[in-house]
């Protein structure tokens, strides 16, 4: 699987990017259909020239419609990224709240980490095992929450395996609106080992309006009204129009 541009991107803005990956990368990009000089000539490369690498990779993610992000969007992203890991069972609360940590010892100079949930995450890092079993517990219900409730704001999905399943078989196209839906869990049950289809109830219309083009505020209506009528539960507007847009997004993405 091919690493996502829009990572890369942030990456680059981080000072994260392994630049002598990036010819690797640039081929998988062109193995996946994106085309472009710049884009060719840093697959061409051997990794050896980080310099002009630099100087070429805005180009490259130009060519595929990819912006280089600001400070603040980089790290929304690297963190969505990391937050979606989580989601998908990939890596466990421990391990996001100290690599978190360790990106804010790293980057403390960018004022666009000096908020929650950089911070929450990072000052949360130091205390796991303070207090036992149950305090580990609670600790990982914080970062669950705090990574769920970044993925909520985050419009577009981190990463391209997710935003591939947009336009993919029915299966596919199920199995990524879980993943969406359960990342937001407005419920906050979401379970890896005991319940990762609360939410099933929600895909099939969810996908019916998508294909019919319904936009966000006609997403949001429903939204409301399902987790109003069916769930029992009030959900601001904001935060289903939230939701909303971050669907559109992922199923633009295909």
């Amino acid at each position: 699987m091919s690493r996502p541009p829009d990572l890369v991107a942030a990456e680059y803005v981080l000072g994260r990017m392994v630049v002598e990956r990036m010819p690797w990368y640039a081929a998988d990009w062109l193995a996946d259909g994106h085309d472009g000089p710049a884009l060719r000539e840093v697959a061409g490369l051997d990794g050896t020239d980080t310099r002009l690498i630099g100087e070429l990779l805005p180009a490259a993610l130009d060519e595929m419609g990819v912006r280089v992000p600001s400070a603040a969007e980089a790290a929304d992203t690297w963190l969505a990224t990391l937050a979606q890991r989580l989601v998908d069972g990939a890596i466990d609360e421990r391990t996001v709240s100290e690599r978190v940590s360790a990106f804010v010892c790293e980057r403390g100079d960018l004022d666009e980490i000096r908020h929650s949930p950089f911070t929450d995450l990072h000052v949360l890092a130091d205390e796991w095992d303070q207090d036992g079993e149950r305090g580990n517990r609670e600790l990982a219900n914080s970062v669950r929450l705090l990574c769920r409730d970044h993925l909520s704001r985050v419009p577009a999905s981190p990463g391209g395996d997710l935003t591939s399943l947009a336009h993919g078989s029915a299966a596919q196209r199920t199995a990524g609106l879980r993943r969406l839906l359960n990342a937001w869990d407005f419920i906050g049950v979401h379970d890896l080992r005991a319940n990762v289809d609360e939410y099933d109830c929600l895909i099939a219309p969810l996908l019916s309006r998508l294909s019919a083009g319904a936009g966000a505020g006609d997403l949001s209506g429903y939204l409301a009204a399902e987790i109003r009528g069916h769930f029992g539960m009030t959900v601001g507007d904001v935060e289903t129009r939230a939701f909303a847009r971050r669907l559109l997004a992922w199923w633009g993405a295909g």
